[in-house]
């Protein structure tokens, strides 16, 4: 019995020797990590349970062909919302003391609550033309679509607490928490409360830091156009994800108070432009003081867009419709032009098909897009429409160019069905008196159906009928050809088909049995007449006509039409998407013979130089193609006017097409491009001319 006691002694004594030496392990491993190691446990503790909060991305700039920035970046004040410093018991307090702050300096803070307090009416009422702020706002509230407008406020006076507040007072809260929590306000997700105060506004809150608990002031940076009213329909503008984006938007990675592109470039461009947010890691102690604070993932800057557009080009190209339409209203008289208010034009190098200016007219400058927008959409000259690529237009006798090619090559092997440089076609009056002094066509075929011409032209051959713009001649042509043939060369120019600009273009409207059939309607001889001058059912873009042009001017080849040069990185110096200038995408050969392509370009110099543009255009130093065309559009309106160039006529670098609507005769509009001319041609310009005495040109 002893020796089993001495044995279960023995046992207990090695056994607590051992718990022993564990315990001094123990004792010693926690004394390193308390006195040796503790300051690197103790970051590691702090790093994990910091605030990670996000670092802003500068957006990428978009500049023009020669690197002008057109909208860019600086750096500005935004006042925000830390969650993690802010007591929500003082939300209200904080909100109403902010608001008085920026009352007093002038500045506006975000408010998008959809409801007014109408000057001299005791009653709120919804916001006009804000169906779907107003329907958020009901949504955040879980309130009835009925719901009223006091229903609303007697729901969030409930939810935030300001019963007791001044009406007044109480709506100025309330649009500040309705967004906060539109915006998904918490610990990771700060919200702006306001973007881009003044300093002074800055200097104001920091002298009342200790009683604004959780405000913040963030240097972040602020997007600035040069100058809004350069091509503004084209670049668009940005601005915040409403909220039936963010479903889709949150999947690819953005938070509900990012700013993306709205429309034009900075929309279509979203995914080169848009940066990468940084991280930063912060925690602080019990007094507010930060004691971490590590940036875990740069800031990576969304990339540079470099345009195919010339800004001074474009400049002038604006100032000229502009002013040339507003001279026309004023000085018109009944239906020649007293009602012209609008118009569009395209300057393309023909070579390259890049878009060097597309002008809306009138247009809004990006600047005041916002405050302008509502007065703006109720304009009826529709200042927000982008007629460049969604305008669609009777091209007139700009399409006799495109009929005259068909013609020519149809009529090469198969003279029954086309023509030939030498066909001539009588315009004459067989009136009985022969006074009324415009060309007749008569279809054989229906004796009572007689067409006109809006001179007497005599007889002509398809280089006259071009340059005086003769409609018998281009009625008897398109006879000949039948519709199918017109409209087999219209597509291969790129009338009615996509440019492939990529901006979400019209497709515009090629006449003839195709379009009618989807209508359910039918086609007849009569109307290949009048489609064969540009009338009838053709409709085209101003981007789908200098596309035509410039296939003609160029000798037949029709390139996809770009208004992207390049995208840089940010600092310019890697390139992300290559220029292809020097190697332009082919979308068609024109299946016309050059032969035949220059007669016609013969006919449009005839135009230029003693024609229906020869006014403006026969002297000018460089010698241009071009084709003038009037448009009717309604009995009571004046006729839009339309005219297309091409310079230098030997060898074509660019191609114009300009559209005035209601502006009368097209041969107008060639002021419009002699000016683009100019500007273009300047010997100080990096054009690929300099123009020499006499009008000699060299490469």
């Amino acid at each position: 019995m002893k020796e089993n006691n001495k044995e279960y002694f023995r046992r207990f004594a090695i056994l607590m020797s051992i718990v022993l030496v564990i315990m001094v392990a123990f004792e010693i491993i926690l004394m390193r990590q308390q006195f040796v190691d503790g300051e690197q446990y103790k970051s590691q503790a702090i790093k994990y349970t910091a605030t990670s909060l996000s670092i802003t991305a500068a957006r990428g700039e978009i500049v023009d062909r020669y690197g002008r920035p057109i909208a860019q970046n600086r750096m500005g004040y935004s006042i925000m919302f830390n969650r993690a410093e802010m007591d929500r018991e003082h939300w209200n307090d904080t909100i109403y003391k902010l608001t008085n702050i920026l009352e007093e300096e002038g500045e506006e803070w975000i408010d998008n609550c959809p409801i007014i307090l109408a000057e001299g009416s005791a009653y709120p009422v919804f916001e006009e033309g804000k169906d779907a702020a107003i329907a958020d706002m009901k949504s955040e509230l879980n309130l009835q679509s009925y719901a009223t407008v006091q229903n609303c406020i007697d729901t969030m006076n409930e939810e935030y607490e300001l019963s007791n507040q001044d009406p007044v007072v109480a709506r100025k809260i309330m649009g500040v928490r309705l967004n906060m929590e539109l915006m998904e306000f918490s610990s990771s997700n700060p919200y702006v409360f306001a973007e881009d105060v003044s300093l002074a506004t800055v200097e104001k809150i920091e002298e009342n830091s200790e009683l604004l608990k959780g405000v913040e002031i963030h240097v972040v940076p602020i997007r600035e156009y040069t100058d809004g009213t350069i091509a503004p329909h084209l670049i668009g503008n940005t601005g915040p994800i409403f909220a039936e984006e963010y479903e889709e938007l949150k999947a690819q990675g953005y938070s509900i108070n990012a700013t993306i592109g709205k429309f034009g470039i900075e929309k279509t461009y979203e995914s080169y432009l848009k940066g990468t947010n940084g991280v930063r890691k912060v925690q602080r102690d019990d007094t507010g003081e930060i004691v971490y604070e590590e940036i875990t993932r740069d800031a990576t800057p969304g990339n540079t867009v470099v345009l195919t557009i010339d800004s001074k080009l474009q400049k002038v190209a604006q100032d000229s419709i502009g002013q040339l339409i507003k001279k026309i209203s004023s000085t018109g008289g009944p239906k020649s032009g007293i009602d012209a208010d609008a118009g569009a034009l395209v300057v393309m190098n023909v070579r390259t098909f890049e878009v060097l200016a597309a002008v809306t007219y009138p247009s809004f400058d990006l600047a005041n897009y916002n405050e302008q927008y509502s007065a703006m959409l109720a304009d009826k000259s529709a200042p927000l429409f982008n007629r460049v690529l969604n305008g669609t237009y009777a091209p007139g006798s700009t399409f006799k160019p495109a009929i005259a090619l068909a013609g020519l090559q149809v009529g090469k092997d198969d003279p029954e069905h086309g023509i030939n440089s030498s066909t001539t076609f009588d315009c004459v009056d067989s009136s009985p008196k022969g006074t009324a002094g415009y060309g007749e066509y008569t279809l054989d075929k229906y004796q009572d159906f007689t067409l006109y011409c809006l001179h007497e032209h005599g007889k002509c051959d398809v280089v006259k009928a071009i340059g005086v713009s003769c409609n018998i001649f281009f009625y008897a042509t398109g006879y000949r050809l039948g519709i199918t043939r017109m409209n087999d060369y219209c597509k291969q120019l790129g009338l009615g088909v996509a440019t492939g600009i990529g901006m979400g273009e019209a497709k515009g409207v090629l006449a003839g049995r195709e379009n009618r059939e989807s209508r359910e309607m039918g086609w007849y001889e009569a109307d290949t007449l009048t489609a064969a001058i540009g009338q009838n059912d053709n409709k085209f873009t101003p981007m789908q006509l200098c596309a035509y042009i410039s296939t003609i001017a160029n000798g037949g080849t029709r390139y996809e039409a770009r208004i992207i040069k390049t995208v840089k990185t940010y600092d310019m110096e890697e390139t992300v998407v290559e220029d292809t200038s020097e190697n332009p995408v082919v979308y068609n050969e024109l299946n016309v013979d050059t032969v035949m392509i220059n007669i016609v370009k013969e006919g449009m110099r005839a135009v230029a130089e003693d024609g229906t543009a020869g006014e403006v255009l026969g002297d000018y130093k460089v010698p241009v193609g071009g084709k003038t065309g009037t448009a009717d559009t309604t009995k009571e309106a004046t006729a839009n006017a339309l005219f297309i160039a091409f310079a230098p006529y030997d060898e074509p670098e660019i191609g114009v097409a300009i559209v005035g609507e209601r502006c009368g005769y097209g041969s107008s509009m060639a002021q419009v491009a002699r000016d683009i001319f100019d500007e273009y041609f300047d010997s100080d310009k990096e054009s690929g001319y300099v123009v020499l005495e006499e009008g000699q040109l060299v490469s």
